[in-house]
């Protein structure tokens, strides 16, 4: 993992925590919530100000995600809002995160001038012990508090302040009067200075991840719910719910279908976007690299010529059933009538290689995981929608294929440059229509 890490491929495009007063900010949340100070005078967070490295230091990865439920947050800074989130239990967390920092956004900036926000993203399941535990979840109230009581007392001071204008009376309450002028000497003009939050409560989206019960998925509508994943994990089945397991791929495919979330056959997104190029150029280096322990696929990362390549080692990659489908569709694809047919004749499985979702259905980022999960050879695609998946398979790599895997990945999608976050957009624009 350290050549990962190296690149930026994990743990990167975090936020650099390496000035002592916001340490100490950073501190004082910990001990907020029971957890003892970092003795680390640097550290990186994420979007929620988990640190890989303190959690070293504590030896608890889940310092801030203690019950998989209920996530905790720190936020040091305004910029953690365009983070990516390194561990998390739900992929819907920074769907509401980020949410929350865009309604929030002059509250956090102006908190976060002289103080830091810490808390926790609540809902009403406070423990996961069985499916219906996570279908239980419907918004997500987030508890937001500061260590020097700055937000509360301005919170405090609105209330006030709302009475007075409100209430006949209230002039008159001597009590209140020096409670309104008390408190706007601490924290001044809350109506002004962006110290009240706009909005903290946000609906929990209804097609997401979760890593319970071995790793599942919700796709949940007005007409129910469906999980997907390993049925025997997912038990006892929620009542009202269906389960469909990830490897039934003709039920998952047809569900998918039948409700409009994956995008019609289009071979010209297929040939456009170079989302076929990509995936057959990857089977064929894991073929070639698994067949020939001497084969060296780096010159594949770049080499324009893959015809080349493939006529030269066709007695290897034609046994595999997947190289056979993907290369025949490559040949189809200017004449669309006979790519759409050859499609329509393929398993679900293999149909699968040709599809996505369609870019504007809720969820979008979350069904192209589910397609994803049935193509593990595309390690670019793997990488993008499904980083922990990656990971796991990157360890199964022999070293050849890790160091192909790596310098894949910078070349074409991460390059270790300033403007990564450019290409990395217009990839994943191209591929799946994600902002």
């Amino acid at each position: 993992m350290q050549r990962l890490i190296e690149e930026g491929l994990r743990f990167g495009g975090l936020l650099h925590v390496d000035h002592a007063h916001l340490v100490d900010r950073y501190n004082a949340a910990l001990r907020a919530f029971g957890l003892p100070p970092t003795q680390l005078s640097d550290f990186y967070i994420d979007a929620s100000g988990y640190s890989y490295e303190v959690a070293l230091e504590m030896q608890d990865a889940s310092y801030l995600d203690p019950e998989g439920i209920n996530r905790r947050f720190i936020i040091l800074s305004p910029d953690q809002a365009d983070l990516p989130l390194i561990r998390t239990s739900f992929s819907a967390d920074g769907q509401v995160i980020r949410a929350f920092f865009a309604a929030n956004d002059r509250m956090i900036r102006a908190v976060t001038l002289k103080d830091v926000l810490y808390g926790e993203i609540e809902n009403l399941v406070f423990d996961v012990e069985s499916p219906a535990d996570v279908l239980g979840i419907r918004d997500v109230r987030f508890v937001a508090r500061t260590p020097t009581g700055l937000l509360e007392e301005a919170q405090t001071l609105k209330v006030k302040m709302d009475r007075f204008l409100n209430e006949q009376d209230a002039w008159q309450d001597n009590g209140l009067l020096e409670a309104i002028v008390s408190g706007a000497s601490r924290v001044g003009d809350v109506r002004r200075n962006g110290f009240l939050p706009q909005k903290l409560s946000f609906a929990w989206p209804g097609v997401f991840w979760t890593s319970h019960f071995g790793g599942a998925y919700v796709l949940s509508n007005d007409h129910g719910a469906v999980m997907i994943g390993d049925p025997d994990q997912l038990q006892p089945k929620p009542f009202g719910a269906s389960i469909i397991a990830m490897h039934e791929t003709p039920v998952l495919f047809s569900y998918l279908e039948e409700e409009r979330l994956l995008e019609p056959f289009n071979p010209r997104w297929l040939k456009e976007s170079g989302v076929l190029e990509h995936r057959l150029r990857l089977l064929v280096a894991e073929l070639l690299m698994l067949g020939d322990h001497d084969f060296d696929a780096r010159p594949m990362i770049e080499d324009a010529y893959l015809s080349r390549w493939i006529a030269d080692n066709m007695a290897k990659l034609n046994p595999d059933r997947r190289f056979r489908v993907i290369s025949q569709m490559r040949g189809l694809l200017d004449t669309p009538a006979e790519a759409a047919a050859y499609e329509r004749r393929l398993t679900p499985e293999q149909r699968f290689y040709f599809r996505r979702a369609m870019p504007d259905a809720p969820g979008a980022a979350d069904i192209n995981r589910i397609i994803v999960e049935h193509m593990p050879f595309d390690l670019l695609s793997t990488f993008i929608l499904n980083k922990r998946r990656f990971y796991a398979i990157y360890e199964t790599y022999t070293e050849r294929q890790k160091t192909f895997a790596v310098d894949y990945l910078t070349t074409h999608y991460a390059p270790n440059t300033h403007d990564r976050w450019r290409m990395r957009a217009k990839v994943r624009e191209a591929f799946f229509g994600l902002h």
